[in-house]
């Protein structure tokens, strides 16, 4: 009998249950003390001068999740708050003066920005990682939507992204260089909304594919740990119990993808214990494809958002154009000046093409190894099996 077969008898109490996740507990109230410790600093920074009353209400809202383990009170302090620092002065200065966010970055500080984007991203993450733990152990307690990989963490951890890049991309331009790096130098740091845009939607991708590769990270591990309690059972002469191994040392890590995919892999060998839930389980993991499709999503909209800046580009160009063109009106017509920008119109698409490229490269990374991890865990599996 696995793990998933052990719950399903025998259900523990909240109590047992907790004192599994420990350690994921006290990461979440460390996470969520340095996020409160990073928007104090905000708001000595001047950020208690923009609504005061919002500022109290987070720090009350996210110290009460924190001590109570709250998730949605945590989750909804973290996130008010982390977007209270980035509207102040950045949202509601480039929507007032129509200045670009690469030259807000270089006339404001940022540090602040930078501390709490960077630990609310953490605490995101982490919190996500926690209610799913809990969830898993205790599903008829579930008191709210639950999803193994968070999809605001990937968001502040982007926008903390954002600002370092436009904060240190200038200090690294080369001097004379290219015509090639040039343009493409020009379309990363372009000004207009849509440039930020595809920026801000790229590092959105790309964080969500370091989260899942965290995730990935934290399987491998299990993997290692499940490889070396069999090799030291062998060792010691005995036969291994591999459900007995997943239930007792990889208790806390139940909701991991690799316990899920071992337990699932042992029943489907085990005509006693295979049901089609568990079998359905092993053939399509539905929380990791729910979080992948996220990320799918995301995709098309790179290019999408790029040809849509050339798009808007091209149409303010050639409403620029002079409308007296007939060459019998005896004018002499220069439209050089008009069409001497039609260049910088492509950037957009430029840039859409690159960062579709890079999120494609590294999202098809990330799923060669995980598809190679749920090979590894059947092989693994099949052979502890047939070594007893």
């Amino acid at each position: 009998m696995t793990l998933i077969a052990a719950t399903a008898e025998h259900r523990e109490s909240p109590d047992q249950a907790d004192s599994r996740l420990r350690i994921d507990y006290w990461r979440v109230r460390i996470y969520s003390i340095g996020f409160i410790i990073s928007y104090l600093l905000y708001l000595g920074a001047g950020g208690f001068e923009h609504w005061p009353v919002l500022a109290a209400t987070v720090l009350l809202v996210t110290c009460f999740g924190a001590w109570r383990l709250h998730h949605g009170w945590l989750r909804g302090g973290i996130i008010a708050g982390t977007i209270h620092a980035l509207l102040f002065p950045f949202i509601v200065q480039a929507l007032s003066s129509g200045e670009p966010i690469v030259a807000l970055v270089a006339r404001f500080p940022v540090w602040p920005q930078l501390l709490v984007t960077l630990i609310a991203s953490r605490a995101l993450a982490s919190e996500s990682h926690l209610a799913f733990a809990r969830f898993w152990l205790r599903p008829l307690d579930c008191s709210g939507p639950v999803q193994m990989q968070s999809a605001a963490a990937p968001a502040a951890l982007a926008c903390f992204l954002v600002l370092l890049f436009y904060l240190v991309t200038p200090h690294l331009m080369v001097p004379g260089s290219g015509p090639v790096q040039s343009i493409v130098v020009s379309a990363v740091l372009g000004r207009t909304v849509v440039h930020s845009a595809i920026i801000f939607l790229f590092f959105v991708v790309m964080a969500s594919i370091f989260d899942a590769a965290l995730l990935h990270v934290a399987d491998r591990m299990v993997i290692a740990g499940f490889g070396r309690m069999i090799a030291a059972e062998r060792d010691d002469g005995r036969r291994p119990d591999l459900s007995a191994i997943l239930t007792r040392q990889f208790a806390p890590a139940a909701h991991t993808r690799a316990v899920r995919l071992l337990s699932a892999a042992i029943d489907g060998a085990d005509p006693d214990a295979a049901t089609p839930l568990r079998l359905a389980a092993l053939s399509f993991d539905r929380f990791q494809s729910a979080s992948r499709q996220f990320v799918r999503s995301l995709l098309p909209l790179l290019p999408l958002l790029g040809f849509l800046g050339t798009v808007i580009g091209l149409a303010s160009a050639i409403s620029d154009l002079p409308h007296d063109l007939n060459a019998s009106s005896g004018h002499n017509v220069d439209i050089s000046a008009s069409l001497a920008g039609l260049a910088v119109k492509f950037e957009t698409t430029l840039l859409g093409l690159i960062a579709s490229i890079i999120c494609s490269l590294a999202l098809g990374l990330l799923e060669k190894r995980e598809t190679e991890l749920a090979a590894m865990c059947l092989l693994i599996a099949d052979d502890a099996r047939e070594a007893r």
